[in-house]
């Protein structure tokens, strides 16, 4: 039986929008919404921002040279348009939750930014029932790198066949299971997450 349950933090707990992003932050660039989009995600630019290589003031210096954006564009109006990308996901609160209330451990493993994670903390549910925040921009590694998972088990004292693993993206419940994590990739769009896990911690 799991002792604990690890969940991912965007697409799980939270949900994400990208693109209201790029939309407003390429109204003041020299580059597409469509261009930002991909030289923001899925780089190196950001799994150096995401595993704490520079902070967020030295992340907006380098996208403001790679988009070009105008001087009215300042680092404060960028940030709060950055917070735009989280938005709330009921399902995975009512999750985490529901992980609570049956007994288990909680704990949050993200891939994040400060930025990103800030938005954790200003959520009561999000900041309070977790018992620790796994974050890569903190630990210096991201997911598919085992350190992350690894470093959890440290800080939890957990066997890995002690957790249940829950994100969106099936690599990373495979790196987790490769580990000895039970795991479960979870769709907001289909999923009832408090039913499966009632079903899966019972």
């Amino acid at each position: 039986m799991y002792k604990a349950v690890v969940f991912d933090f965007g697409n799980v707990l939270c949900g994400l929008d990208r693109e209201t992003f790029v939309k407003r932050a390429a109204a003041h660039a020299r580059i597409s919404a469509e261009e930002l989009l991909v030289k923001l995600w899925g780089t190196e630019l950001e799994h150096e921002f995401e595993t704490g290589a520079f902070d967020s003031r030295g992340y907006y210096e380098r996208v403001k040279a790679l988009a070009g954006f105008d001087e009215t564009y300042t680092f404060e109006r960028f940030v709060e348009d950055y917070k735009t990308i989280i938005l709330p996901n009921p399902d995975g609160e009512e999750g985490l939750k529901t992980a609570q209330r049956l007994g288990r451990r909680t704990f949050v493993l993200s891939n994040t930014s400060y930025l990103h994670a800030y938005m954790i903390f200003t959520n009561e549910v999000l900041a309070s029932i977790p018992e620790l925040h796994i974050l890569s921009y903190k630990v210096g590694f991201m997911k598919p790198d085992p350190r992350i998972w690894l470093k959890l088990l440290e800080y939890s004292g957990l066997a890995a066949r002690d957790c249940l693993y829950i994100d969106d993206v099936p690599a990373y419940c495979k790196a987790a299971e490769n580990l000895g994590f039970g795991s479960f990739c979870y769709d907001k769009k289909v999923h009832n997450l408090s039913q499966i896990l009632e079903n899966m911690l019972q």
